[in-house]
């Protein structure tokens, strides 16, 4: 039972840390992709002459 429980806390480990990789996956995604604009609904840079 003990086995159990130390196979059950390493796989909890090893979720966990997946799920930290994944999550900082995405936000270098979204820091690196152009936002969209509200003024005319194209992709470029937040300071854009029409702002």
């Amino acid at each position: 039972m003990t086995a159990t429980f130390a196979l059950l806390a390493l796989a909890l480990g090893v979720a966990a840390g997946l799920a930290v990789l994944v999550v900082d996956e995405l936000r270098w995604e979204a820091r690196e992709r152009l936002p969209r604009c509200t003024t005319c609904g194209q992709q470029h840079h937040r300071h854009a002459a029409h702002r």
